[in-house]
């Protein structure tokens, strides 16, 4: 007996490849500058990471867009699966996404990491059909401090947290 994959969503499966890929470029990109020392990190040690990462994450969905099933030594299936049916492009949260992108993009530098990143929760949450706004405030609280902590206060990048 053999184990035979099928796609059971496509979406699933593209968008997780994608993801691989975009990670793996990165990941190659930036080996070209040097990863530094525990101690002191350097240029391309965070962008390999975020590569890898995003590369994991990728493999991790198209997986889940996959079905598998085992197949008797005829070539049968032992057991059908069921089919998920595709419901097609769904446009508000691609609208959403994508403007909370550009909307964190535009703000993060005259208004500071601490407002783009409220924006970006918001719109972003904006995209699924339940509105909570207890959820959007934690998010962004946790998001913030995440974000000040990493980019602020470990890798000393020149940006604010508050409006100057």
């Amino acid at each position: 007996m053999s184990l035979r994959a099928h796609i059971r969503n496509r979406k699933d499966v593209a968008a997780g490849l994608l993801f691989a890929a975009i990670g793996l470029a990165t990941a190659v990109v930036a080996s070209e500058y040097p990863l530094g020392t525990m101690r002191s990190i350097g240029p391309g040690y965070f962008p390999i990471m975020i590569g890898v990462l995003l590369a994991l994450l990728g493999a991790g969905v198209a997986y889940q867009g996959l079905s598998f099933s085992a197949m008797d030594p005829a070539g049968e299936p032992a057991a059908a699966g069921a089919e998920e049916e595709d419901d097609g492009i769904a446009v508000r949260p691609l609208i959403m996404i994508t403007l909370a992108v550009i909307a964190f993009g535009v703000t993060v530098r005259p208004l500071g990491l601490a407002v783009a990143t409220v924006a970006l929760v918001t719109l972003a949450s904006l995209a699924g059909r339940e509105y909570r706004l207890l959820n959007i405030v934690l998010l962004s609280v946790g998001l913030i401090a995440l974000s000040w902590m990493t980019f602020i206060y470990l890798l000393g990048l020149p940006m604010t947290l508050w409006p100057r």
